[in-house]
């Protein structure tokens, strides 16, 4: 886990399919709505998903 004075990380690593993915949480003070949050990890998930599909 990274720390520094204004913001607190946590660095996670998962490996899914013999591939490893780092994660990378932060707190945040003023932090948007939920649902904005939603769409946000969702636009990443389906672009990470539209790359490699190799169409």
């Amino acid at each position: 886990m990274v720390q520094d004075d204004k913001k607190k990380q946590n660095v996670t690593i998962y490996e899914i399919d013999n591939k490893k993915y780092t994660v990378i949480t932060e707190c945040q003070k003023n932090m948007q709505s939920t649902e904005k949050l939603y769409e946000i990890i969702c636009k990443y998930a389906i672009s990470q998903i539209n790359s490699n599909l190799h169409i």
